[in-house]
C-alpha cells in the first residue's frame, strides 16, 4: 500500500533543503552497500550447507548458531578486526532461540556483522509443517452444522509445544472465535466481581471438559485494552466463568460502549471447536494434541506451519535486577533478515503487577522475535519483521546506543518496537537508542492495544523518520505509568525497585517520605525523560480500540520534545487526540507539528499538566459529539504551560477552540497558561477565534493573537504553506516543511 504525501509545505526550503537530503541519503545508502554490496565474508551459512563445512562461500555452515560458534573460536585465536558472517538465501527452520551472549560480543571496536547476501533474502521461521490431514467426522461432537464434511484434522508433531497462531504460507490464519457478547455484570453493578471472575448470559459459554484449551478474549471495564486470558472453569449454571489468570479490570461490561460494541460484544471465547463455522479457521486440541482446519480450499495446502518459538534470536549480556551495573553485549550488526512464523507469548499466572501500562506489554518477557536484553551499539539494519503472533522487536532492561534503522515491520500480534529499561530506582540503563527510518503498520493484529512504537521507563532516545499507520491502537507510546502500590498488585508496581528508592526518601524526608509521593518527588525514578520524537509520518491509528492517540506521553520524566511530525487521516470516532499528554505528565514540548483530518473526542492536542504547546498546525478536525477542543487542557495544574504561535483552523461551526475541564480534578483554566501570538480561523463561523479572544482577553492572555484567515495555499488539499502575505507569518508562526517528515524519499 502506498500514501502519496501532500504538496511539501514552505516551498522556498525545498531548492536548497531537497538537494542536500538527497545527497546525505544517497550517501548513507551508498556508505551502507559498500559494507554489504560485493557478498564478501569470514564465514558463510546456507540453508542447503552443512554445520560439517568449513563455513566458506562454496562450502558454507547450515545454521546461524554453528556460524555463531565459529566466530567465538575466530575471537579466541586473537581475530581483532571486523568479523562477517554472510547468510544466503532460502528459510531457516528455528527450534531453538539463538542466543549471543558476552562471549559473542565484539571486542574493542571491533563490528560483528549477520547479514543477507546481497540481492537474497534469508528467512528465519520457526514454523514446524503440518502433514497428514484426514477428513474429520462430520458429527465431531460440537462442530457446527454448516462446518459438517469441511473440516480436516491432523495430528501435531510431537516437537511442537501448545501453539497459538497458524500460517497458510505468509498468511496467518484466524484461530476459531465465537459469537461476542456483553457480561451480564456492568461497570457500576460488579463491585463484586473480581478480575478472575466473568458473568456471562446464558448460553453463550458451556462447560467443556478441557476449559484450558479455551481463552477469553475480553474489553475488561475500559476500551484501551484487550486481554486474552485462558479458561479455568465454567458453571453454565450460575452463569460464571473463572480465567486462570487475573484480568487488567474487572472482566464486566465496558464502559463507553459506543456504536462500535453494542453488536460485536465485548467478549468472546475462541478455539472452541463450537465456535469454527468458517473456511480458513482452526481449532487446537492440546490435550489430545489434534488441530481441526476447516480449509479456505477443498483441503489444507502444502504450507500450513505451526510456530514452536515466541523468541528467534536474542541478544543478552549480564543483567541482574539487584546489581547497580550490568555488562552488555557489545556492537553486532543484523542486516538485511527476515523474521516470520513466531508465536503469541501467553501471559502467565504470575501476571499482576508485571504488565507494562494497563498490561499493554510485559515487563522483560521474550514476546518479540528479536530481543535485546543486556546489549549496546546492536544495530538491526534492512530487516523484515512480519506475519507473526506477538512483538518484533524489544530492548530489554539495559539497552544504550541501539539502533533499528529502514527496517519493515508488518503484520504482527503485538507491539512493533518495545524499549523497556527497569523499573522505578536508581538504575538508568536505557538510554540513547535510535528508531529511524523504519515502515511499521499492521501491528496489533492480535492484542489490540499493542502501539507501533513503547517506550517505558527509557530515555534520550531518538524516534525519527518512521512511517507508522493502520494499527488498532496508538502509533507512538512514551510511558512511566506505574501504581506506586507495596504489594505489588497495582500496574507494573512489583518492577519498583523499592530499596534503591527507599534509600532515595530517607535522604530527602528524614521523618519518612509522604504516602503518595507526588511527580516532582517521583520524577528523579522515572526515566521515559529527554526521549525526542521527531518528524513521523503518523495516520490510520486507532482503527479498533478507544481513547488513544497518534502519540501518548504519560507518567514519565520530564524534557520529552514530541516535533515536526504529521498526524493525520485518524478518523475514528475512538480517537482521543493526535498528541496527548495524559495523567502524571509535566514538562514535556510539543512543537511544530500537524494535526490533520482526525477524528474523536480530544482531536487535536490534549495536555494534564504543565507542558507545552508551540507552533503546531491543527487544521480541519471531524467534530464528533464527544469533541472536546482543538487543544484540551484536562488536568490541573496547567500553570506556566507555553501556548504560543499555533494556528486553529476549524471547518466546522459547532468545533470548541479549547477545552478546560478538570477530568478527575480541578478545572484548569487558560488564563493560568502563557497563550499568545496563536492564529484562529473558522472558514464557516467567522466569529469563532473573536469570540475566543473576547473571552480570554479579559484575563490578560491571548493579547497579540488574532481571528484571521492564515492564508495556508490549500490546507484542505495537505498544503500547508502559507501565502506571502499571510497574517501568520507576521506574527512569528514558523512554516512547516513536510518534505522532511516520514520516510526519505529514494
Amino acid at each position: 500500500m502506498s500514501f502519496a504525501k501532500p504538496i511539501i509545505a514552505n516551498r522556498a526550503c525545498i531548492r536548497w533543503c531537497r538537494p542536500f537530503l538527497v545527497v546525505v541519503t544517497l550517501a548513507l545508502v551508498a556508505a551502507c552497500q559498500t559494507k554489504v554490496s560485493d557478498g564478501r565474508g569470514d564465514f558463510y551459512v546456507s540453508p542447503t550447507g552443512d554445520d560439517a563445512n568449513p563455513g566458506s562461500s562454496a562450502r558454507p555452515f547450515a545454521t546461524l548458531e554453528h556460524a555463531r560458534d565459529a566466530v567465538r573460536d575466530l575471537k579466541e585465536g586473537g581475530h581483532r578486526d571486523d568479523i562477517r558472517v554472510v547468510l544466503r538465501g532460502g528459510v531457516y527452520r528455528l527450534r531453538e532461540t539463538v542466543v549471543f551472549g558476552l562471549e559473542d560480543s565484539a571486542t574493542g571496536d571491533q563490528t560483528i556483522t549477520y547479514a543477507a547476501y546481497p540481492g537474497e533474502r534469508p528467512i528465519l521461521s520457526s514454523g514446524v509443517a503440518i502433514t497428514g490431514w484426514r477428513r474429520a467426522d462430520q458429527l465431531l461432537a460440537g462442530l457446527p452444522p454448516e462446518a459438517h464434511g469441511k473440516v480436516w484434522v491432523a495430528h501435531v508433531p510431537p516437537e511442537l509445544p501448545v501453539f497459538n497462531t497458524l500460517y497458510d504460507g505468509a498468511e496467518r490464519l484466524p484461530r476459531a472465535r465465537g459469537p461476542g457478547f456483553h457480561p451480564t455484570k456492568d461497570w457500576q453493578t460488579g463491585e463484586d466481581i473480581d478480575r478472575f471472575t466473568l458473568a456471562f448470559p446464558k448460553g453463550a459459554l458451556k462447560e467443556w471438559d478441557n476449559p484450558e484449551d479455551k481463552e477469553i478474549v475480553i474489553r475488561p471495564n475500559y476500551a484501551w485494552v484487550l486481554n486474552i486470558l485462558p479458561l479455568a472453569s465454567v458453571d453454565s449454571g450460575a452463569g460464571v466463568a473463572r480465567t486462570a489468570v487475573p484480568a487488567t479490570y474487572r472482566q464486566v461490561q465496558v464502559r463507553w460502549v459506543g456504536d462500535m460494541l453494542k453488536d460485536a460484544g465485548s467478549v468472546w471465547v475462541e478455539n472452541a471447536l463450537e465456535a469454527l463455522d468458517e473456511p480458513g479457521e482452526w481449532v487446537l486440541d492440546a490435550a489430545n494434541r489434534r488441530l481441526y482446519l476447516w480449509p479456505k480450499g477443498d483441503q489444507p495446502g502444502p504450507d500450513i506451519v505451526a510456530p514452536s518459538l515466541t523468541e528467534f534470536i536474542r541478544v543478552e549480556g549480564q543483567t541482574n535486577y539487584d546489581a547497580a551495573a550490568d555488562v552488555p553485549v557489545r556492537n553486532l550488526v543484523f542486516h538485511g533478515l527476515t523474521f516470520t512464523h513466531g508465536d503469541r507469548f501467553r501471559w502467565e499466572s504470575g501476571k499482576t503487577g508485571w504488565g507494562l501500562q494497563h498490561d499493554w506489554e510485559m515487563f522483560d518477557r521474550p514476546t518479540a522475535l528479536l530481543r535485546l536484553r543486556g546489549a549496546e551499539g546492536v544495530s538491526v539494519e534492512n530487516c523484515h519483521f512480519r506475519n507473526s503472533g506477538g512483538a518484533a522487536i524489544r530492548m530489554d532492561l539495559h539497552a544504550r546506543n541501539n539502533r533499528v534503522v529502514d527496517t519493515v515491520i508488518e503484520h504482527m500480534g503485538g507491539v512493533g518496537i518495545l524499549m523497556a529499561g527497569y523499573g522505578p530506582g536508581a538504575k538508568d540503563v536505557s538510554r540513547r537508542n535510535r528508531i529511524l527510518r523504519n515502515h511499521i503498520h499492521h501491528v496489533g493484529e492480535i492484542l489490540w492495544h499493542s502501539p507501533a512504537i513503547f517506550v517505558w521507563q527509557s530515555g534520550e532516545n531518538r524516534i525519527a523518520n518512521n512511517l507508522i499507520h493502520n494499527t488498532p491502537y496508538s502509533g507512538i507510546v512514551i510511558s512511566g505509568r506505574i501504581h506506586w502500590d507495596r504489594s505489588g498488585a497495582g500496574e507494573a508496581s512489583k518492577t519498583i525497585r523499592w530499596d534503591e528508592v527507599d534509600e532515595a526518601f530517607a535522604m530527602e524526608f528524614p521523618d519518612g517520605p509522604p504516602e503518595r509521593p507526588d511527580w516532582e518527588v517521583r520524577e528523579k525514578f522515572l526515566h521515559g525523560r529527554n526521549n525526542l520524537i521527531e518528524r513521523n509520518d503518523i495516520h490510520h491509528v486507532m482503527e479498533v480500540l478507544r481513547d488513544g492517540n497518534g502519540v501518548y506521553v504519560s507518567g514519565t520524566g520530564r524534557g520529552n520534545v514530541i516535533r515536526e511530525n504529521y498526524i493525520h487521516h485518524s478518523e475514528a470516532e475512538t480517537m482521543n487526540a493526535a498528541i496527548r499528554c495524559d495523567d502524571d505528565q509535566h514538562f514535556t514540548t510539543i512543537e511544530r507539528n500537524i494535526v490533520f483530518r482526525n477524528r474523536g473526542s480530544g482531536n487535536g492536542i490534549a495536555i494534564k499538566g504543565r507542558n507545552d504547546v508551540i507552533n503546531n498546525f491543527i487544521i480541519g478536525l471531524g467534530i464528533d459529539h464527544d469533541h472536546r477542543g482543538y487543544i484540551s487542557l484536562e488536568e490541573s495544574p496547567v500553570a506556566g504551560s507555553v501556548i504560543r504561535h499555533n494556528v486553529l483552523y476549524a471547518t466546522e461551526s459547532e468545533a470548541n477552540v479549547y477545552f478546560q475541564r478538570g477530568l478527575f480534578g480541578p478545572d484548569p483554566h487558560l488564563k493560568d497558561t502563557e497563550a499568545d501570538y496563536n492564529v484562529y480561523f473558522n472558514s464557516t463561523d467567522p466569529r469563532w477565534g473573536a469570540a475566543h479572544l473576547e473571552r480570554e482577553r479579559r484575563h490578560g492572555i491571548e493579547q497579540h493573537s488574532i481571528a484571521e484567515d492564515p492564508l495556508f495555499v490549500a490546507p484542505l488539499e495537505g498544503d500547508f504553506s502559507f501565502r506571502p502575505e499571510s497574517p501568520a507569518l507576521e506574527l512569528g508562526v514558523e512554516p512547516m516543511d513536510l518534505s522532511v517528515i516520514g520516510l526519505p524519499e529514494k
